[in-house]
């Protein structure tokens, strides 16, 4: 590791350290911003994770990292559940993962006074989430799936699946594939 990486993730983890649990060789690359809504928040990186430049962690709920998981710069990650990442999962640039969305059923009183919605996010091992998608509230990326570039996630995705599109949907599968090769 770099001594310049070695300077970020040691102000990373003096600024933040109430919130964030480290584990071993982890790079937590400089801007990532950690933004506590209420006491609650804490982000456990288990180890060999990679974050991303300019990434925000925000909400009042646990963000699970787990081990050898990367995140590509400026991604946002909000819980006011929890949001659970598994092991090998790779998530592209400007991927937005949200557990939560505002409440507007009642028209008679503005949205922004409605408060919010919440359901945990799960993405289970070996996934692969591709630039700017966007994963929304209570949803479950199943074992080896791939979300494409741009992808807004709505509903929960089967192992193995391959989805695209907005809203996603499933285009094929790796075990297919993997038959076929």
């Amino acid at each position: 590791m770099s001594l310049l990486k070695s300077y970020y993730n040691l102000l990373f983890r003096m600024r933040f350290y109430s919130s964030v649990e480290v584990g071993p060789d982890c790079i937590i690359h400089k801007g990532v911003s950690v933004i506590p809504f209420k006491k609650g928040l804490k982000i456990i990186f288990r180890g060999q994770n990679s974050i991303g430049a300019y990434s925000v962690f925000q909400g009042s709920a646990p963000i699970y990292f787990g081990q050898k998981t990367f995140c590509g710069q400026f991604c946002v990650f909000g819980s006011n559940e929890s949001i659970t990442i598994g092991n090998n999962v790779m998530i592209a640039q400007s991927v937005s993962i949200r557990d939560t969305d505002h409440a507007f059923s009642d028209i008679s009183i503005p949205m922004n006074a409605q408060g919010i919605e919440t359901d945990p996010v799960i993405i289970e091992d070996d996934t692969w989430i591709g630039h700017g998608a966007v994963i929304t509230k209570g949803i479950t990326i199943s074992h080896g799936s791939i979300v494409g570039a741009g992808a807004i996630v709505t509903k929960n995705i089967p192992a193995y699946s391959i989805v695209v599109g907005s809203p996603a949907r499933v285009i094929g599968s790796r075990l297919d594939r993997n038959k076929s090769g």
